[in-house]
């Protein structure tokens, strides 16, 4: 079937980078920042425990592309930047994504992504006819659709005029960036995209550094935000731990740049409407502002950094779904949704989900109420009671043993079906090298 046979609706992927499910009130009432994503949320159907498949944009968004995990892989490591791009690519290339299933349904489909790791170089402009890369090199966009901020550009002309990058500027600038500097490519792809049409935007604006313009902070000035930023990369570059008054300069920063991710999607709910699609909303993973004595998104499984803010509006059904999804499940939930029939939200929910890290140490199964974390390396496991100890403060290993032995064997059937696939990967690959040269 395709989209051209059918009333399929338009679609709208959103995502953001680095934006906690506990900062949004449509999850977590205690939170007032983002008043246009709880309306919107409120109007479709929200996922209250949507759980990231990764703590970092490279663990998360390849998965989230294409259903599957990444597979072992000797040709990277974690010190290489391009290395661990090519790896993205080649898992992107390896299995049919999201692009490219609603592509071949009939969709016109763009891409606009100011995620670095999401480029062409790792593949994730296949199955896109307009794909835009939002960065400081890209050639898609000029230099102003970065940032609308004076300071920003006045910044970046002083420190590229500093000997030897002291700072390591023109490795972090990229990551400046803001959505009012190019909401306006937004704008011009509604208006040219020929329906149906697919179309995915991933903002930065929840991100390290949290720069957030003027008219969005409520909590930080500007010299106070700035300062946080430095001493974050401080502390990120050496062993000192960030003093409190940091800490709670960086925590504001961080509310700040999620009032400004919630201005976004308000001003984006607008542009949309006269389209009328079905928007699916998500973040890539969380953030942690001091949990765990961490900040930012490490490579930790703590529910900081994998619960995640999600919901899908105008697809004819509204409430609430309280139950377990990961957004393993949004391929068949994006393609399920493009065409006209009845959405059953809670079909892609499971008791059962799994979270790893990039460099696959750490592997996490979480139920609604349990946690167990396998450090491969260490040959240990944690478990934490989530209803009880929903900060993962106690390893109830030894005590609650029956629970993590069951929840130990759900990893150890995964690493089954993953040998197994890796295995019958390999003979294809072999098979169809073989047939290339007769």
């Amino acid at each position: 079937m395709t989209a051209t046979d059918t009333d399929a609706r338009n679609l709208v992927f959103v995502t953001v980078d680095s934006l906690r499910a506990d900062h949004c009130g449509f999850v977590d009432s205690g939170s007032s920042l983002t008043p246009a994503i709880d309306r919107i949320a409120d109007d479709g159907v929200s996922f209250t425990q949507a759980v990231a498949t990764g703590p970092r944009t490279p663990s998360s968004i390849p998965v989230l592309f294409t259903g599957e995990f990444m597979a072992d892989d000797p040709e990277w490591s974690m010190a290489d930047w391009r290395g661990r791009q090519q790896r993205i690519g080649r898992h992107m290339a390896r299995f049919g994504h999201l692009s490219e299933r609603l592509q071949a349904m009939g969709y016109e489909t763009a891409g606009i992504t100011a995620n670095p790791w999401t480029t062409r170089e790792s593949n994730f402009d296949a199955g896109f006819d307009r794909f835009f890369e939002i960065s400081a090199d890209s050639d898609d966009i000029s230099s102003t659709q970065l940032s609308d901020s004076t300071l920003f550009k006045l910044a970046d002309t002083g420190l590229d005029a500093l000997p030897g990058d002291p700072l390591g500027w023109s490795d972090k600038k990229e990551w400046f960036s803001q959505w009012p500097g190019s909401f306006e490519l937004v704008t011009e792809q509604l208006s040219a995209l020929s329906e149906p049409f697919f179309l995915w935007v991933f903002i930065l604006d929840s991100h390290q550094p949290y720069i957030t313009p003027r008219r969005f902070r409520e909590e930080a000035s500007a010299w106070q935000m700035y300062y946080s930023i430095l001493r974050y990369w401080h502390g990120e570059s050496s062993d000192e731990e960030i003093p409190g008054h940091a800490r709670d300069m960086i925590g504001a920063a961080y509310r700040d740049a999620v009032r400004s991710v919630d201005a976004f999607v308000d001003e984006l709910a607008d542009a949309v409407a006269p389209h009328d699609p079905v928007t699916v909303f998500c973040a890539d993973h969380g953030e942690a502002v001091g949990d765990h004595g961490n900040f930012g998104h490490p490579q930790a499984l703590y529910d900081e950094n994998l619960r995640v803010p999600m919901f899908v509006h105008n697809a004819g059904v509204r409430g609430q779904v309280d139950e377990q999804v990961s957004l393993r499940s949004l391929p068949d939930m994006l393609t399920d949704l493009a065409e006209p029939t009845g959405f059953d939200p809670t079909a892609y929910t499971d008791r059962a989900v799994l979270s790893k890290t990039e460099n696959d140490r750490h592997r996490a199964v979480r139920t609604r109420s349990w946690k167990l974390v396998r450090d491969r390396e260490a040959a240990t496991e944690r478990l934490y009671d989530l209803q009880e100890d929903p900060g993962e403060r106690e390893d109830l290993s030894s005590s609650h043993g029956e629970i993590a032995e069951s929840l130990s064997a759900v990893l150890d059937r995964h690493d089954r079906t993953r040998d197994e696939k890796a295995s019958i990967r390999r003979v294809t690959e072999e098979l169809a090298a073989e047939d290339a040269t007769v």
